[in-house]
């Protein structure tokens, strides 16, 4: 019993701390824009302020202890760069690492731990090793398959057959239209027709020059 007893003592003492553990982390890859150093803090989350962090868990699920799949902040991290909502957002930083990851999934998971409080440790059927898979530094959840490498996307500049210019990145081809992503997340659809010979000959080039123009 008393052996036991210690070996509680011990296993709490090992839990990852939030200040000790993972705001370093933080430090290096989100503090500008997450923390008194930034000029303006993004949504208005402090990462080096752990009273202000801890308020902020329920709000959107920010974190939500003992669950790292739930926590809006695990999931922004794992989000491809191009993404809205990613974090750091692309070219504002580098991405965490696969250990800086499996770091925060694993204080989430233990009940992450903050200014002297944690909650309640997730099922032990969620433990970060078990569940998170890398490959090419991508994530992959248990159950899903390898996927081959996706490379950045290709932003282009496009243009009507009137001239007017916009920046985006082709998506696809469907019913004489064109999908595009805007650089602010934003997704359109675009008449084939209605654009501009240089960029008609652009979604030939994404698709291959057999494709009919109808």
């Amino acid at each position: 019993m008393k052996f036991l007893f210690l070996l509680m003592l011990c296993s709490s003492a090992m839990a990852l701390d939030y200040k000790r553990d993972i705001m370093p982390i933080f430090k290096e890859k989100c503090f500008d824009c997450h923390s008194s150093e930034a000029k303006k803090v993004k949504g208005g989350l402090r990462l080096d302020d752990e009273e202000g962090f801890l308020r902020r868990f329920s709000k959107n699920d920010v974190v939500v202890p003992g669950d790292w799949d739930a926590s809006y902040l695990f999931v922004t991290l794992v989000m491809d760069r191009h993404e809205k909502g990613a974090m750091p957002p692309q070219g504002k930083g580098e991405p965490l690492t696969e250990k800086e990851i499996m770091d925060v999934a694993q204080w989430i998971h233990e009940g992450a731990k903050i200014a002297g409080q944690k909650g309640e440790k997730g099922d032990q059927e969620m433990l970060p090793e078990k569940i998170l898979k890398f490959q090419n530094g991508r994530l992959l959840k248990e159950g899903q398959h390898p996927m081959p490498i996706v490379p950045e996307p290709v932003w282009d500049e496009w243009t009507n057959a009137q001239g007017r210019k916009i920046t985006a990145r082709f998506l696809w081809v469907k019913s004489n239209k064109v999908g595009l992503e805007l650089k602010n997340g934003k997704k359109v659809d675009y008449p084939i027709e209605q654009l501009s010979k240089q960029s008609q000959e652009l979604i030939k080039k994404y698709l291959g020059a057999e494709m009919k123009m109808q």
